[in-house]
């Protein structure tokens, strides 16, 4: 029996599909978000911005798959820092390390300007940004991972379940950043967030 030979134009568009992606990638990597448009990747890329549309519906839902993979990769990063954590710190001081982590990766990485189109897209809903706010996400599962852990040993007490901390501690990382992105640059997100975490931390630490 002969072996079915690929479709040329399916591997065709996805090599073109690749392609954008990374290249919108590196783009994006060397400019913010608002300052890269279609037609500097489909330039790049050296296509039409009509086979641009035919794989992304727009600069946003391309945008938005990379951040999904990004927060992803972060994600992982931030367990694997985590883990490499002594076992016998204490979850409060775990707490504000990863929060640090966070910070540091927000201001280096993402940037205040990319942060803001993130909060836009988040607030219209115009593409999927599940990856960044679901509750499946990586980072609330690490948070209530280490609160657990806090909780059992009995250095953490609270009428909430972690699943419920978890949530709060990261609503707070997110409600600073959001803050951060509105006066920017008169506000240092990574000593204020820790602060803020800090104020937290007290609050459930067992006395």
């Amino acid at each position: 029996m002969r072996e079915k030979k690929p479709d040329k134009r399916k591997v065709q568009g996805a090599e073109t599909r690749k392609k954008l992606y990374e290249i919108a990638k590196k783009l994006f990597s060397e400019r913010n978000f608002s300052d890269v448009n279609v037609e500097d990747i489909t330039d790049e890329a050296g296509i039409t911005k009509g086979a641009f549309y035919v794989h992304f519906e727009s600069k946003d839902a391309l945008i938005a798959i990379i951040i999904a993979d990004y927060v992803a990769g972060a994600d992982t990063n931030y367990k694997t820092f985590v883990g490499a954590l002594p076992n016998e710190m204490p979850a409060s001081e775990v707490i504000l390390a990863l929060t640090e982590k966070i910070a540091d990766e927000l201001v280096d990485t993402i940037g205040c300007e990319n942060m803001k189109k993130i909060y836009q897209m988040l607030l219209t809903g115009s593409v999927d940004t599940e990856a960044v706010k679901g509750y499946g996400r990586e980072l609330y599962l690490l948070f209530y991972s280490i609160l657990d852990k806090g909780i059992r040993r009995g250095e953490i007490t609270s009428s909430l379940p972690p699943e419920a901390l978890s949530r709060h501690f990261v609503m707070a990382i997110r409600g600073v950043s959001y803050e951060w992105c509105v006066r920017s640059p008169d506000f240092d997100l990574k000593v204020q967030v820790v602060e803020h975490c800090r104020l937290l931390v007290e609050g459930v630490k067992a006395k």
